[in-house]
């Protein structure tokens, strides 16, 4: 076989540069390493065990895995038939019949064959392993795994194997079930055998240094190498302490364990968390609800596994990682789902929904917990609590048996539910901005774009029409809707023109932009600021796919309404711009739709419109009397393959759903140069209070052009977002900045401001007809960060903004 045919991954002067520069690291691990007593290596093991195969769980309440251990059951049975089409067939190129790696479509293709092959040995080591399975303790499945690790390690996956493919799948894909397969079988395998998996494993890991991985873009035969981070570290580490505790080799477990820290230390930019609670992965972007679930998953296994042993994790910085918890992952939890602002290109797939990723984070923060603090520990049960049993869709209970153990034990427990923190969230590192209503019976979330943060990601195979997802797409969640997303949403919405987003329609290419957010749009700023239950973002947008749509977009939430401000709207091509105020998943059924209190069915236009209503969802207002608005409802068909060509993440199956569309028809080409828009959601409200809010909407409109965009409300709020020098209301301000000011008086005022650009120092503002004794006085939070000069008419504020990333300062004037 040619893919076998080289023996070392290392050769090469880069590859050995970078190992030698990082080497003193690894040494100076190792020589620190304890030796570790065989009772303590076999506690470990044993820990790691339970933690698979949930064993004594099963063994006190059999009758509440009977379900899924049945079901395990048959899938062993169906890998040990050789007739079956996943069988075991023990033939050169392939141990399963469905999983050729030397035949297929392309090389990632067949490494993935590889990788699987060890996936479906772990489910049956895992059955051999597990109390009232028909396999536990079965010396013939036993036999076919020993059989089945010996035959992957003569014919593919060896220390001569030069890797083909994703590189993701020799050194993470199959390490990790390899080596926790090992783990199970430990007392079955003789040492010769745990030695020579050991090394298969190691040849794949840099100079065995669990700081470094495969290059992704290397060429096998000219090997490259670089450091790993975020989840990829995670998973490597992982793979690397199981198979270390397993052989055992205390100087790679050592080195593995301290490699871990980086993972959850803050960042600043690239890839991981950021002060703010957002996660990066692939540099561009907000990745929360996937790669950040990926690298949750892997600590929160490690650090209750070692917590109590030699291995313990100390480090005092390892409460960044618990922080994240409650300031990274439960913002973007809505009633058991993980919002699909933070799911990157995993929407485009058919088998994992939102709901499969919250039921993962459930997962792992129960797990993490076993290593918090009571309180802590406490805390986070009781939001795993509310998170389950306030989705009527839930599906935590048809997860993995270990996943289930853990929620059996919750839900027999005294812990009382706990509920999600309200009003706003915004995430500078990440463009996202995410509100909960007090009542929590509504959240929405808004993802957008910058020069730091993509349109999108693509792999090529998935996710090539989801280019507008982030240039202001704006999800509503429903408390009584629970599935909207999930209920065939991304197989059947329109993908061109998402809600929240303003749009040119010109037909895009697949991946316009190309793939992997490999490319930023160069905009001016995307940015905030939250003030207790209000906050004001802003995006200006320039559109994907070349053709000239820019626009500048906001976004005011409060505590029951959503403002949107669009304002110098134009395109260079000759399509239709719209900007589509709702696009909703009605389901299976349609929905009434009234617009200025008449009924809508067939899409028609409708001129000087000043509310709408959305039966089970809410209402709309026209703050500028809508001039043409498009509106509708339809049933929408389509298939997840339009959007997911591999095999396993797209379907062809036709799917249909119903929907109701609102959105602002700006004209054609030229025409819609100039157009603006500004509208209020009203989620929940009922029609006939909608148009009551219409006559009278408790805000207005300030200023809405290409220096700024900003309201006031009927409690004396204004909110502004200035794109450049410019006044609203008595605030002037000198550059760009985000501003929200409340309980104005003669002596003073409260203001939350931000620098959207995340370039500026310091920012500076003017108010007028601020005078009085109090006048010079600042206090609050960030009281430090502001300083005051008199003007002819009030006062300048100085705000310093250096080393805050977009963050909010907050302080009162006078008082």
């Amino acid at each position: 076989m040619a893919h076998l045919s080289r023996r070392t991954l290392l050769e090469g002067g880069g590859a050995l540069a970078i190992v030698a520069a990082m080497s003193p690291y690894f040494a100076e691990s190792a020589a620190a390493a304890p030796a570790l007593e065989p009772a303590a290596v076999e506690a470990l093991r044993l820990k790691w065990v339970e933690d698979l195969t949930s064993a004594s769980i099963i063994e006190a309440s059999p009758e509440a895995f009977a379900s899924k251990i049945a079901s395990m059951d048959t899938l062993v049975g169906n890998f040990q038939n050789p007739a079956h089409r996943r069988g075991m067939v023990f033939l050169p190129n392939k141990l399963f019949n469905d999983l050729d790696w030397t035949v297929g479509a392309t090389e990632i293709v067949k490494s993935n064959n590889m990788r699987l092959g060890y996936a479906n040995l772990q489910t049956m080591a895992t059955a051999w392993a597990t109390p009232t399975s028909i396999w536990y303790g079965s010396e013939s499945l036993l036999t076919n795994i020993r059989r089945g690790l010996a035959h992957l390690n003569t014919h593919i996956y060896n220390d001569e194997t030069v890797w083909f493919g994703n590189w993701w799948s020799w050194l993470i894909g199959a390490t990790k079930p390899l080596a926790d397969i090992m783990a199970i079988l430990r007392p079955e395998l003789d040492q010769e055998e745990i030695d020579t998996y050991c090394r298969a494993m190691d040849h794949f890991l840099p100079n065995r240094d669990p700081r470094l991985q495969i290059h992704p873009n290397g060429d096998p035969a000219t090997p490259g190498i670089q450091e790993s981070n975020g989840a990829n570290r995670v998973d490597i580490c992982r793979a690397f302490i199981i198979r270390a505790i397993v052989q055992p080799d205390t100087d790679l477990l050592q080195a593995s364990v301290a490699a871990l820290s980086p993972t959850w230390q803050y960042v600043t930019s690239g890839n991981g968390f950021f002060k703010d609670g957002s996660f990066i992965q692939h540099s561009t972007i907000g990745y929360t609800g996937t790669y950040g679930l990926v690298l949750l998953e892997g600590l929160s296994k490690l650090f209750a596994l070692l917590s109590g042993s030699t291995f313990d994790i100390t480090d005092p910085t390892r409460s960044n990682l618990t922080a994240t918890i409650e300031d990274s992952f439960a913002p973007f939890m809505y009633n058991g789902q993980m919002m699909d602002a933070v799911r990157g290109r995993a929407v485009s797939r058919y088998a994992l929904r939102s709901i499969d990723n919250g039921n993962e984070l459930i997962e792992y923060t129960l797990r993490l917990a076993k290593a918090a603090d009571p309180e802590t520990a406490a805390r986070w049960r009781g939001l795993c609590r509310q998170w389950i049993e306030s989705n009527s869709a839930a599906t935590i209970m048809e997860g993995n048996i270990a996943r289930v153990a853990l929620v059996t034990e919750l839900l027999a427990s005294d812990v009382a539910p706990v509920r999600d923190a309200t009003g706003p969230r915004f995430f500078p590192a990440m463009d996202r901005h995410v509100h909960r209503g007090s009542s929590s019976d509504w959240a929405v979330c808004v993802a957008m774009c910058s020069n730091r943060i993509a349109w999108s990601e693509s792999s090529g195979a998935e996710n090539f029409r989801g280019v507008k997802t982030s240039q202001g797409m704006t999800y509503l969640y429903l408390a009584d809707d629970d599935d909207h997303f999930d209920d065939e949403f991304w197989s059947t919405s329109d993908l061109d023109a998402p809600p929240g987003t303003t749009v040119d329609l010109t037909p895009l290419p697949n991946d316009p932009e190309g793939q992997w957010g490999e490319t930023t749009p160069p905009n001016e700023w995307t940015g905030g600021v939250t003030a207790d239950e209000y906050a004001m973002v802003g995006m200006h947008l320039i559109a994907p796919g070349g053709t000239g749509l820019v626009a500048r977009k906001s976004w005011f939430t409060m505590d029951d309404r959503i403002v949107a401000l669009g304002s110098d709207i134009s395109t260079a091509s000759d399509a239709a711009v719209q900007t589509v105020v709702e696009h909703r998943n009605l389901g299976t059924a349609p929905r009434g739709l009234l617009v200025d209190g008449a009924s809508v069915t067939d899409e028609t236009v409708i001129t000087d419109a000043r509310w709408a209503h959305v039966e089970g969802v809410g209402g709309y207002v026209f703050l500028d009397g809508a001039p043409s608005l498009r509106a509708g409802l339809a049933e929408r068909q389509g298939t997840w393959r339009r959007n997911n060509r591999n095999a396993a993440a797209g379907t062809e199956v036709v799917q249909r759903r119903h929907y109701a569309t609102l959105a602002y028809d700006h004209g054609t080409g030229s025409a819609a140069d100039g157009s603006g828009y500004a509208y209020m959601m009203l989620p929940r409200m009922g029609a006939q209070a909608a148009a009551q809010e219409a006559s009278d909407p408790g805000v207005a409109v300030l200023r809405n052009d290409h220096v700024a965009q900003g309201l006031s409300t009927e409690g004396g709020v204004v909110a502004v977002n200035f794109w450049k020098a410019g006044t609203v209301d008595t605030y002037t301000a000198r550059a760009p900045l985000c501003l929200i000011a409340r309980d104005r008086t003669n002596n003073g005022v409260r203001l939350n401001v931000s620098d959207p650009t995340q370039t500026q120092n310091v920012v500076v503002f003017d108010i007028a007809g601020i005078h009085g004794h109090g006048h010079g006085r600042v206090r609050g939070r960030d009281a430090a960060r502001v300083q005051l000069s008199r003007t002819d008419t009030g006062i300048a504020v100085a705000v310093d903004t250096s080393g805050l990333a977009g963050a909010t300062v907050e302080f009162e004037i006078g008082g």
